[in-house]
């Protein structure tokens, strides 16, 4: 399971910052003329994937290695409160609001992933 959880982890990190990466260029793109005709990469639809996926991770690596593993709570803490900046993201004040909290959010959300990783890699060494 740790060799699973371990790839999970390294998926959702990645996957994290790819959104992260997403929210900083997608707005900057979009402000240079020539490149408007990208606008289909500010889809409601890819930015929901991306949430979703997420989540899924956080279900399917940290919590079942928080629950068998390390009994360790900060990655939860971290893919919560980014989570939770995401979701404060979504209501959308301003476009620096939306992108500022929806970067953040997805940064943690990637911390959250390198921690459980790290703790996972720690307690393989330990046990060997």
């Amino acid at each position: 399971m740790r060799i699973k959880n371990n790839t999970l982890d390294i998926i959702a990190l990645t996957s994290s910052l790819i959104c992260a990466i997403h929210c900083v260029t997608i707005p900057i793109l979009l402000s240079f003329s020539s490149l408007s005709n990208l606008y289909f990469l500010e889809n409601p639809y890819i930015e929901w994937s991306f949430i979703t996926v997420g989540i899924v991770f956080v279900f399917i690596s940290l919590w079942p290695s928080y629950t068998r593993n390390h009994h360790k709570i900060k990655p939860l803490l971290f893919a919560s409160l980014g989570f939770t900046l995401i979701a404060v993201g979504r209501l959308e004040f301003t476009a620096l609001w939306e992108i500022s909290n929806t970067v953040i959010g997805a940064l943690l959300v990637s911390l959250a992933h390198y921690f459980n990783w790290s703790l996972l890699r720690t307690l393989y060494h330990h046990k060997h």
